[in-house]
């Protein structure tokens, strides 16, 4: 466990959920980190969301993890793609992201389509939907090593649209449209194999067909 993790929780999440958030602030706190220290607490956060942000609600989560993830509110995910940080640490911190997906999103997020305005129970459904658009990585081209980063991006991706969540699944149909304009081989490939599966949702399969060309809200 990273010596700063808990500061580190706090700093994130323990605020209450204000409009506009905490961090736009001008006397906001601040979190002074190197980039792999960055990278080691994100991906500790994400590994151990499941159980470590159960003690806030719903809505601190979301404004925590839209903090974090977006490149509009701060620059801590670009530790995942910053050559100074070493590959299996970015690597591990990539991979983290299926189990935000899979320990917290799974759990707390409803089972509704975000892309259809269809309204939640949950205020996590918008950064569950919104985490791949919003996000560093989203743009890996010319990044060192970028095949390996892509490889594990698009393995998140795949093991997160297996989840039997529709939210999730929605979320990783969201992130491969996202990708299509870099990788539209990868993309269409990943879409033809999820289409040619049973897909219960008529509206989940009609996102995925516009996915695999692009064409994402």
């Amino acid at each position: 466990m990273h010596a700063r993790y808990e500061e580190w929780i706090r700093f994130v999440f323990d605020h209450p959920v204000t409009n506009p958030e905490w961090h736009w602030a001008t006397d906001a706190p601040t979190f002074e980190a190197s980039e792999e220290d960055c990278a080691l607490l994100i991906e500790q956060t994400f590994t151990r969301s499941g159980d470590d942000l159960s003690r806030f609600s719903d809505a601190q989560v979301n404004q925590g993890i839209y903090f974090l993830a977006s490149t509009a509110c701060s620059d801590y995910m670009f530790s995942f793609k910053d050559s100074k940080v070493r590959m299996d640490t970015r690597l591990s911190a990539i991979r983290s992201i299926f189990v935000l997906y899979r320990d917290c999103f799974q759990a707390r997020c409803t089972e509704t389509l975000s892309h259809l305005d269809h309204v939640a129970r949950s205020a996590l459904n918008s950064v569950c939907y919104m985490f791949w658009d919003i996000n560093a990585l989203g743009y890996l081209e010319g990044t060192d090593d970028e095949g390996r980063l892509a490889d594990c991006v698009f393995s998140v991706l795949a093991d997160t649209l297996r989840l039997p969540h529709l939210a999730c699944q929605e979320a990783a149909i969201h992130g491969y449209g996202e990708f299509s304009c870099f990788y539209p081989e990868r993309v269409e490939e990943a879409m033809d194999a999820f289409l040619a599966t049973d897909i219960p949702s008529a509206a989940l399969r009609a996102y995925a067909e516009n996915a695999r060309v692009g064409y994402i809200l």
